[in-house]
């Protein structure tokens, strides 16, 4: 998608949380669709270990039924946090984010998220 010739503005600022309760393939975050949407973009991703084992994420991206593996079983070490993303991640219209812990209950996950729609 050429944006370059349209104005784009921040449609919303989002933010998507949960607690990894099982250790089933979750989805997390589903980039908005439509007329006026555009695209969405992940500015961060902290996730949390808030218990006394290291628990392994894996986190994809669904994107008109292609699956995309941004992390696979990624290490987080007992009682830490990390910050996934070193730039930006940009989702297309409908993007669906789905994440995975192989210990339930064992992780926070945190993202920080702008919506963009069309302008004039």
């Amino acid at each position: 998608m050429d944006l370059s010739s349209q104005r784009q503005y921040i449609q919303r600022i989002e933010v998507a949380h949960s607690i990894l309760t099982t250790t089933d393939l979750t989805t997390f975050y589903t980039a908005p669709s439509g007329d006026d949407f555009t695209c969405a973009v992940i500015e961060s991703i902290l996730v949390c270990d808030h218990d006394n084992q290291q628990t392994k994420i894996t986190f994809t991206v669904d994107n008109a039924g292609t699956t995309y593996t941004i992390f696979k079983e990624y290490n987080i070490t007992a009682y830490d946090t990390e910050e996934l993303l070193t730039r930006s991640m940009f989702l297309h219209q409908g993007d669906v984010v789905k994440i995975q812990a192989d210990r339930a209950g064992n992780l926070t996950v945190y993202a920080s998220i702008v919506e963009y729609g069309k302008g004039d």
